[in-house]
């Protein structure tokens, strides 16, 4: 029985994808370079993101990126409304007693911000953000909490979630509902593939 769920936030549980676009078009954009388009942002962005910029802006520092991100994204948290499902199943954790915890890269500043205003920051047990690279940290987390890998789940929209989820040991769910395109996804060999948040529910 799956007793303890980790969860991603952006494309998982925030519907975030065309902000992060927006702002990264506007780094792009600060250092002389063509906009992607919502399909090329999806076939080359990943996580690690410092990665991602090395591959495409690799004159930047990781320093500058994150003031430029600041800057571009800041005004937008306003705007992120949680995914179709997301409130629900959070709720449906705390009913049914399953301890819930953020693993997300997402900046501290915009989680709490975004969490806040959509009324869903006290659901999580912990929030664990501005998590560079999430499989270094899965099994701090596993341990720190006591959690049972084999009563424990990991899910997130990106082949680095699943990367991560592979790495602590734990059941690794993929969703489709965010960045990465099943194409993208499948290369993982994610155990479980859902549409979207309601139906890990479902599954639960």
């Amino acid at each position: 029985m799956i007793r303890n769920v980790l969860l991603d936030w952006s494309g998982t549980l925030a519907d975030d994808l065309g902000s992060v676009l927006v702002a990264t078009n506007k780094i792009f954009a600060e250092y002389g370079r063509d906009p992607l388009t919502l399909e090329d942002f999806r076939r080359h962005f990943r996580l690690p993101f410092s990665e991602f910029y090395a591959e495409l802006l690799p004159e930047a520092t990781l320093e500058g990126l994150e003031e430029l991100y600041e800057r571009f994204f800041l005004g937008m948290n306003d705007r992120i409304e949680l995914l179709p499902g997301a409130r629900e199943f959070l709720e449906f954790c705390q009913a049914t007693g399953r301890r819930a915890f953020l693993l997300s890269s997402i900046k501290t500043s915009h989680f709490q911000i975004q969490a806040e205003r959509n009324g869903v920051a006290g659901f999580f047990e912990v929030a664990y953000t501005e998590v560079m690279d999430k499989r270094a940290k899965i099994r701090e987390i596993l341990k720190t909490h006591h959690l049972d890998p084999r009563e424990t789940m990991f899910v997130g929209d990106m082949v680095h979630d699943i990367e991560t989820a592979k790495h602590g040991g734990v059941l690794d769910v993929a969703l489709l509902s965010g960045f990465d395109r099943l194409e993208k996804l499948a290369t993982a060999h994610p155990t479980i593939i859902a549409r979207d948040i309601a139906c890990v529910q479902r599954l639960l």
